[in-house]
């Protein structure tokens, strides 16, 4: 009878094995499209010799860490690429020409109008078309340049949030962890908790650059992978933090909003900036957009706006237009009267020269001219008002004074009107006079607004006396091919600074792709050995239905037996 009890016993195991097998089997099915869900396989074991049957030990999960590893490792790197991706499109599409309305056709559309005045400098309607071209093109560089900082605006929207959302999995990873050693410690399955850790450490994968670390117990220590801060300490999740950057205004010409800095703080309350440590992953890309790229987009567009002011301008106020000014103030304030023009906070700078001023009666008529020699290392504003106002031949034609804002104002008395030209030395461009285009930078790019009141005064010729004479308006309608830098003409300079948006752009497509297939292979190689197969698991049902069965019909044919046998002695 001891012989007929072992088989029984054994047959109880293995019924109770094979539907535990069974469950598993169940539970992978069930799971197939679950994400994350990693295929286990039930553990059996033969009892040793002297017992008969196998024993269920539990469930293995077919998971190949060092694929795992390898996965994370080249999402942070395809989603840094997708990221970056995604706003050099949106970057292109501001600098595309391809609808007729991009930079490019504005400043070929601004020098058309001025080469047409060059041909035809009496008609009024074509210096009323130069100043409706100049105001498009600033007002196409203005846009330009105010889009790219809303986007850096948007980019650090995007990082606030990811840094929200890498907190929440933090504290995922770390509750998970906890919950997992419990687990383990009381010899319960955690192979549903490990997958959820798995899951949300490939997420945080997906946004920032890590490395990982599984302890004895069996929990995961996250680590971020540049400066070796810890943010996952087995059950203890350490936060990031943002503060706002003084020192990265969203605008960098400019002081307004500041963006956020990325703080973590350690488990001694030291403080870390940490944003130069995070490289990939979609808050590395994002960071790589709003703090490289944007910026130095931003400044390139910002020099090419600044050049076609002042090489514009230094010819511009050479000459005289149509008609002649009864006042005139310049666009920029000094911070100082009496400080060289020169070290007077002034967006440009000059060099020593004279510069000539025509005076014209009420008819238009030239009366006189005469000119005033500036050096603004010496002068200030203020010696420029004195020099005008002082000079010979200056006999109650115009006076000059400074505003309380500090502005040269130039006006005309009673009865007069005049011209500035001929200026030699850049002294109007410095203070912003009779220029055509000011701004100190590409946002306050503009057409002055003497011009935009009166455009007969845009300047073509010039000699005074003959306002409608063309060599200013052929001077400035061929810089379209002079290269102004000695290398580049203007469209060279801004095909450039396209190019490289295109470049940059086409880089990121090729990474990204490149990623994508090695992200793909590495996801059919992890499939292949953790993911589900129907086919497979369905087989496996039948066979451990069938051993069931088997170990049922044992426990039966056994128990008839000890029926039998005691049947047998009862009837002896």
């Amino acid at each position: 009878m001891t012989g007929l009890r072992d088989i029984l016993l054994g047959a109880k195991n293995g019924m109770f094995s094979f539907q535990s097998a069974l469950q598993i089997v169940s539970t992978n099915i069930e799971n197939a499209q679950t994400e994350g869900y990693t295929r286990q396989t039930p553990l059996l074991s033969p009892l040793p010799p002297s017992q008969v049957g196998v024993i269920f030990e539990g469930a293995k999960r077919e998971r190949l860490d060092f694929l795992e590893k390898r996965m994370r490792a080249e999402i942070q790197t395809l989603k840094e690429f997708e990221t970056q991706k995604e706003f050099l499109s949106r970057i292109e599409a501001i600098f595309s020409d391809t609808e007729g309305s991009g930079l490019l056709n504005h400043i070929n559309d601004f020098f058309n109008a001025y080469e047409e005045l060059s041909t035809n400098p009496e008609n009024p309607s074509v210096r009323q078309n130069v100043v409706l071209k100049a105001i498009a093109m600033t007002s196409a560089f203005r846009e330009s340049a105010e889009s790219l900082v809303q986007m850096r605006l948007e980019a650090d929207k995007k990082i606030e949030d990811t840094v929200k959302e890498i907190n929440q999995l933090l504290n995922q990873i770390a509750t998970l962890n906890k919950k997992i050693a419990e687990l383990s410690a009381a010899r319960e399955n955690a192979n549903t908790l490990k997958d959820q850790r798995d899951l949300a450490i490939r997420k945080l994968s997906e946004l920032v650059d890590i490395n990982t670390f599984e302890t004895e117990n069996g929990m995961i220590n996250v680590y971020l992978r540049r400066g070796g801060h810890v943010l996952v300490d087995k059950d203890r999740a350490f936060s990031l933090q943002l503060q706002l950057d003084p020192s990265n205004p969203a605008n960098p010409l400019e002081n307004s909003q500041n963006l956020k800095k990325i703080k973590y703080v350690d488990g001694k309350g030291n403080v870390w900036d940490i944003t130069p440590f995070i490289i990939s992953g979609a808050l590395g890309g994002t960071l790589k957009i709003r703090d490289h790229f944007l910026p130095e987009i931003i400044t390139k567009i910002n020099n090419l706006a600044r050049q076609i002011i002042e090489i514009i301008g230094k010819i511009h106020s050479q000459g005289v237009g149509a008609t002649h000014f009864s006042s005139v103030i310049s666009s920029y304030s000094a911070s100082d009267s009496f400080s060289p023009i020169n070290s007077a906070n002034l967006p440009f700078t000059a060099s020593s020269g004279t510069i000539s001023i025509a005076i014209y009666d009420e008819n238009g008529n030239l009366i006189k001219t005469f000119l005033i020699s500036y050096d603004p290392n010496v002068d200030g504003i203020a010696n420029i008002a004195n020099f005008i106002n002082s000079s010979p031949d200056n006999t109650g034609y115009i006076t000059a004074q400074i505003t309380p804002d500090k502005r040269l104002k130039i006006e005309a008395n009673a009865g007069y009107k005049f011209d500035i030209y001929n200026d030699t030395g850049g002294l109007s461009v410095a203070l912003g006079i009779d220029t055509l285009f000011v701004g100190k930078n590409v946002f306050e790019f503009d057409v002055a607004q003497e011009f935009k009141e009166d455009p007969l005064r845009v300047s073509s010729s010039s000699d005074p006396a003959s306002p409608f004479n063309n060599d200013i308006a052929n001077r400035i309608s061929a810089l379209r091919e002079e290269k102004i830098d000695g290398a580049r003409t203007i469209a060279d300079i801004y095909l450039e600074i396209q190019n490289e948006v295109a470049n940059s752009l086409n880089s990121a497509n090729a990474e990204f792709s490149a990623r994508q297939l090695a992200v793909n292979t590495l996801e059919a190689q992890i499939q292949e050995r953790s993911g589900v197969s129907l086919d497979e698991e369905f087989i496996r049902t039948i066979q451990y239905q069938r051993a069931f069965e088997a170990s049922a019909r044992i426990v039966r044919i056994t128990d008839e037996l000890i029926l039998t046998i005691l049947g047998l002695v009862g009837g002896g």
